[in-house]
């Protein structure tokens, strides 16, 4: 088992990449995969946990300004952006709700994993998340009122309490592993990052349930929607890399990471059967863009950073 997390851990782009694809074309593996998604996301998180100790949090804290300016870029920043682009392009009802929500969202906790497989910094993943998260419950509502005219009911009390069972859990779990076990965790760290990438397969495998038959009925839009949401991810993660290049390139790109990566299955939990057809499919394709995109930039960054 050592030896598959090795060698996970040492190709983990192409294993997530791997994950969408067996998901995306082999749709009972993905429909078996789906159930699983939040243990998926508790291992990987952590996983993510296992690569790093608290004296690296210690110090990112001490970032103080350069941390709350991310969280805010990738909180309210982008919404705004996205919400100007919208007025400006005048896309259709459907792909507007898409659009707005893929924003509105935060950072996702693969965000922490995705960090671990790039090298990037994976404090500040950990922060723009749960602060992130556990903000949500209070400014999408309010956000998306303003800038779309829903009228949405969220459970602050739900979220926040998921929020503690997903990262709390996780952490804690990491510490007693690196209690019990931390010799090891630190002479293998491939090995922990391979489990945090075998999760993020399943989630990545999970996460492409019904997509195949999109694009099988639909597939001009479904191509088209796919396209725009790699273009989508990849402009947000550039402006954002773009806007926190002066305080260091893996802060950066981290901030860029944070900044392209939404927890895009909290737009559907909010938006309920209010969700549109289109709307759907573009956050679908979307899921594609977000567990690909880092297996695509993986050599690019690796050349940045060094």
């Amino acid at each position: 088992m050592k030896n598959i997390l090795d060698w996970a851990g040492k190709n983990g782009a192409a294993v997530v990449i791997a994950g969408v694809v067996i998901g995306l074309f082999i749709p009972p593996l993905s429909n078996a995969a789906r159930p699983y998604l939040s243990v998926a996301i508790f291992v990987f998180t952590f996983g993510s946990f296992l690569k790093f100790d608290l004296k690296s949090m210690e110090s990112e804290l001490g970032n103080v300004q350069r941390n709350l300016l991310m969280v805010a870029w990738t909180t309210f920043g982008l919404p705004l952006l996205i919400a100007l682009l919208i007025v400006v392009a005048r896309p259709s009802p459907e792909l507007a709700q898409g659009l707005l929500f893929w924003a509105l969202v935060p950072a996702s906790p693969a965000c922490v994993a995705f960090a671990a497989i790039l090298r990037l910094n994976i404090p500040i993943t950990l922060l723009a998340t749960v602060i992130g998260t556990a903000a949500s419950p209070f400014y999408i509502p309010a956000f998306a009122a303003l800038l779309g005219g829903y009228h949405l009911k969220i459970d602050p009390v739900a979220i926040c309490l998921q929020l503690v069972l997903l990262i709390g859990g996780a952490l804690l779990a990491s510490l007693v592993a690196k209690r019990c076990a931390g010799g090891f965790i630190r002479a293998n760290p491939e090995t922990m990052t391979g489990i945090a990438v075998l999760a993020m397969f399943l989630a990545g495998m999970g996460s492409m349930r019904g997509m195949r038959q999109n694009l099988l009925t639909q597939p001009t839009t479904s191509i088209k929607f796919i396209v725009l949401a790699y273009a989508l991810l990849f402009a947000a993660e550039l402006i954002g890399t773009l806007v926190f290049w002066r305080y260091g390139r893996t802060a950066a790109l981290t901030a860029g990471l944070i900044s392209g990566t939404r927890t895009i299955t909290l737009a559907w939990v909010v938006l309920g059967d209010k969700v549109l057809p289109l709307a759907d499919l573009f956050l679908a394709a979307s899921m594609v863009a977000k567990y690909t995109a880092p297996g695509l930039t993986k050599w690019l960054l690796a050349r940045v950073v060094s």
